[in-house]
């Protein structure tokens, strides 16, 4: 999170990332990145409250964090003087991307109970 935090803010002219001319591309990366967040914290907070919490209190308290720290993000760019700018459709690629990982970890862990990491 704290890469993406440093991606979402710095200039993008800082980052030295030569993109190719895909279109839309921005909002396929915040897609991408909140599918991916949505989908590894459900997952660790559900290992973190085993055997007490279930999936669907993990993947709320996921959804309700991410879509929140999307919407300071995105004030966030909005505010500060750097070569950002707050988007609604950052904001709605986010969500989705929140969506989808959902429904990817619905399916991919709605069997396990558990994965009994060592500690």
């Amino acid at each position: 999170m704290g890469t993406l935090t440093t991606l979402s803010l710095l200039p993008s002219d800082q980052l030295g990332v030569k993109t190719p001319p895909i279109p839309h591309l921005d909002k396929w990366a915040h897609f991408g990145f909140y599918t991916i967040a949505m989908t590894l914290g459900a997952l660790f907070l559900r290992e973190r409250q085993y055997p007490k919490g279930s999936m669907k209190s993990a993947l709320t308290t996921m959804a309700v964090t991410l879509i929140i720290y999307g919407m300071i993000i995105e004030v966030l760019q909005g505010i500060t003087a750097l070569d950002r700018s707050a988007e609604w459709w950052d904001m709605g690629a986010n969500m989705l991307g929140v969506g989808f990982g959902t429904g990817l970890s619905l399916l991919l862990f709605r069997r396990v109970k558990a994965f009994n990491w060592r500690d």
